[in-house]
């Protein structure tokens, strides 16, 4: 039983790395950023922590959003 379950193991291993370069063959092929899109985040910027962290989300989000919307 034991030698059965190793097997599956290792299949399903080679199962998701094999979905992994395949997700990342098609998002190479089919997803490009305008770098011109992306505006740059400056630290020195007036506020507070809270304040960069929740831009830096914000940010992430929308490209996100940007990613999936095609």
């Amino acid at each position: 039983m034991l030698r059965n379950r190793r097997f599956l193991l290792r299949s399903y291993f080679i199962l998701v790395l094999a979905m992994g370069l395949f997700g990342g063959w098609y998002a190479n092929r089919h997803w490009r950023i305008d770098p011109s899109a992306i505006q740059p985040v400056l630290i020195t910027q007036e506020g507070d922590w809270v304040d960069f962290f929740s831009d830096l989300g914000e940010g992430a989000l929308q490209l996100f959003l940007g990613f999936t919307s095609e």
